[in-house]
């Protein structure tokens, strides 16, 4: 069930970040308590990114860098030198990337669970008003579906609607 706290904000209930209130704090629908809205989006990608499927361990180290594990699909990376010798590229962080740039619009197809890598390869080369004519990264397909309900149909669907209509939604981008 996508929760009421995963909305479009007004900018004007939003922190002096830009971000909602409810991005970082437990906020209250009625009697519910949800979770920051970063850690949920986390939480619903099986706190792996959803790009890559790196993981994030919550308290293995400070700021919370998590290690690869057998259920990563990313290419290894590169090496770096410290003062204590080498360090391997291997150790990530989970974020939650804004697929179209707008802070306060946190509605659930608009954000993305992903490493700090992933974030930095898409951030900027996804646009989300452009038009798309190709198949999409499986990983994508929701997110794309969601934006194309709002954008082509003026739908705010749920995950669970748009999942159930993802090769309607989809196929609104080819014949646009």
């Amino acid at each position: 069930m996508t929760p009421p706290i995963l909305r479009l904000y007004d900018p004007n209930e939003c922190q002096l970040t830009g971000y909602p209130f409810a991005w970082d704090h437990d906020s209250f629908v009625g009697d519910i308590r949800y979770p920051p809205i970063k850690r949920w989006v986390r939480e619903w990608a099986g706190d792996r990114c959803e790009r890559c499927g790196h993981p994030f361990v919550v308290g293995v180290t400070p700021g919370e860098w998590s290690p690869c594990d057998d259920g990563c699909r990313h290419p290894e990376g590169p090496t770096r030198s410290d003062r204590d010798g080498l360090i391997e590229a291997k150790w990530r962080v989970l974020t939650t990337h804004h697929l179209n740039g707008v802070k306060y619009d946190c509605r659930w197809w608009n954000l993305a669970a992903l490493c700090q890598r992933c974030h930095l390869t898409i951030q900027r080369r996804v646009v989300m008003e452009q038009v798309f004519p190709f198949a999409h990264s499986e990983w994508f397909k929701p997110h794309a579906a969601g934006w194309y309900a709002d954008a082509y149909l003026g739908l705010d669907l749920t995950r669970e609607e748009t999942m159930a209509r993802l090769d309607e939604l989809l196929a609104l981008e080819l014949s646009a």
